[in-house]
């Protein structure tokens, strides 16, 4: 995803974007935050490790909280939610980097596979997807303007072509030193990642607490590990050139003038900061290799591509 940010600041207003049409999406600085981090993760039952110092799993932290409390932000929130926000709880489930950093210890801060993350990656059932796309674009009025996100025309665009599939908006993900926000895009998946192969998640949702909010360690490895691409051959001493040839994957079964690449490094440590934190086996917080078995069987590609990553 894009990181953008924009210079023009004057007085106590900033212009997070100006879209085409010259309409600017503003904020008053310095941004503001009426919650305690902390507390809600800790009313989540999420582990204190957890890195709260990046401002994605910060924001994180308030996102997942307001989703399962949808049926009373209107109570809790009347001059900003004036009507029930869903009628049950969203289980929004993350998955990428901020999923890895809630399950695993190693990756957050002074881990040994600790890495930075932009931004965070959300999933959620189709049918509460119009709620939580919904729920974003009011969280600065409830929680503050550091958890500011607003749809620009490209967003609203992206979103009239999905019909209810995937939603885009643009939010705040960062806060420089001189406390200046930056921006990113957010993408809201409903049922499947559908990035380089299609990962169903759906059964995710029923478990919500129990995966931590997040669509769970096997999904997790399988989400990772799904990208592929192939390049011509002669791609080859380039990547060499770059360090980069690790991703190069051994399948002496394709066409002859390409090769085949596999995970990038972050996705390569993420995985393997889940297997380091966690036992293969059944229960919590185990990597149950049935779960993954029964993933893979029903899509031959794309267990292929999650053996060659592996």
């Amino acid at each position: 995803m894009t990181e953008k940010r924009s210079d023009a600041y004057s007085g106590g207003r900033f212009v997070l974007y100006r879209d085409l049409d010259g309409t600017a999406y503003e904020v008053d600085l310095p941004l503001t935050s009426h919650v305690d981090v902390e507390g809600l993760r800790d009313s989540l039952g999420l582990p204190s490790y957890i890195d709260l110092n990046y401002f994605p799993m910060k924001s994180a932290m308030v996102v997942l909280w307001a989703s399962v409390n949808a049926p009373k932000l209107h109570e809790l929130y009347p001059k900003v939610f004036e009507k029930v926000v869903s009628k049950n709880p969203i289980p929004a489930l993350l998955f990428g980097g901020a999923a890895v950093k809630i399950h695993c210890p190693s990756a957050n801060c002074g881990g040994c596979l600790e890495r930075p993350i932009k931004d965070t990656d959300f999933i959620v059932p189709k049918k509460q997807g119009v709620d939580f796309y919904k729920l974003l674009l009011r969280m600065d009025g409830a929680f503050g303007t550091q958890y500011k996100s607003f749809a620009t025309a490209n967003d609203r665009r992206f979103n009239a072509w999905r019909h209810g599939e995937r939603y885009r908006l643009t939010t705040i993900n960062g806060i420089t030193n001189e406390g200046l926000p930056t921006i990113t895009v957010l993408d809201i998946f409903c049922d499947v990642i559908d990035l380089r192969h299609k990962v169903d998640v759906r059964d995710a949702f029923a478990n919500y607490r129990e995966n931590l909010y997040t669509i769970g360690l096997e999904n997790l490895i399988i989400s990772k590990a799904q990208f592929i691409l192939d390049m011509p051959r002669e791609c080859t001493e380039e990547l060499k050139k770059c360090e980069c040839d690790y991703r190069i994957l051994s399948y002496p079964h394709y066409a002859e003038d390409k090769i085949v690449v596999g995970m990038e490094e972050k996705d390569v440590k993420d995985v393997c900061a889940i297997f380091l934190d966690h036992e293969i086996g059944v229960g919590a917080e185990n990597i149950n290799a049935q779960k993954m078995r029964k993933v893979l069987d029903k899509d031959k590609k794309l267990a292929l591509t999650v053996t060659l990553n592996l």
